[in-house]
């Protein structure tokens, strides 16, 4: 299970962060540039976040949209840990996004298959087939490595507070089923990092440098997986 406590988002108007900045980071989750068509952007700032240390993770266009295929085609490169899909509409999508990877892992050098993948599901429509999602990518591939849940994001899509019982009751949901896929889930809000860890979350996205340590504090460690090193978690 991968060591997702701390993920640090990296968003397109911000700077790249320091290295010493982002040592209890577990993983940076680059998002795509403003204008997602801007490719030389994207491959420079990505080959600048690889040298700062933690995992990357490069977060596509949605995949709707047209621009994945052309935004992965520049920014995939090796070195890139693995991909993150804002949200899931449909198991077609998430399998057109693997036909994608392994054609674009071979143009860059990269062993099919390497490229992880982590995907979101934070709405009714996406919870009702995020089973579906996990059974057909764990029979195709081993890319799946975590799941993004952000509980204000489904408060919003049902109308109600995020303390509500019902997102309580989405969120749990989400963890168990991501459990049963041996998946560790990420929480979307840093200030109710305990109250996640509580539910069975793994580890929060933070836009916050000062978050980091805290979120490690938080949440345990994964334990080691079979040829696994300690280390590398």
């Amino acid at each position: 299970m991968d060591n997702v406590r701390a993920m640090f988002v990296v968003l397109p108007d911000a700077p790249l962060p320091d290295q010493s900045d982002v040592d209890s980071a577990d993983g940076l989750i680059l998002v795509h540039p403003q204008d997602e068509t801007d490719y030389l952007a994207a491959t420079e700032r990505v080959a600048a976040a690889l040298q700062i240390g933690p995992r990357v993770y490069l977060v596509t266009p949605t995949l709707d949209s047209g621009q994945t295929r052309p935004y992965l085609q520049h920014a995939l490169q090796p070195g890139v840990y693995g991909v993150a899909v804002q949200t899931a509409a449909s198991v077609d999508q998430l399998r057109y996004l693997e036909g994608v990877l392994e054609e674009l892992e071979i143009r860059a050098g990269i062993r099919p298959g390497l490229t992880a993948m982590a995907v979101g599901f934070h709405d009714p429509r996406a919870i009702d087939i995020m089973s579906d999602c996990l059974a057909a990518m764990r029979d195709s591939s081993d890319r799946m490595t975590w799941i993004a849940y952000d509980h204000a994001e489904m408060a919003e899509s049902l109308g109600v507070k995020p303390d509500s019982p019902t997102v309580q009751q989405a969120s749990s949901h989400v963890v168990m089923t991501a459990a049963a896929y041996n998946l560790p889930v990420v929480y979307g809000s840093p200030p109710d990092a305990a109250y996640a860890a509580s539910l069975g979350f793994r580890g929060c996205a933070t836009g916050d440098l000062a978050d980091l340590e805290g979120l490690r504090a938080t949440f345990p460690r994964p334990e080691p997986e079979n040829g696994e090193d300690e280390e590398d978690l």
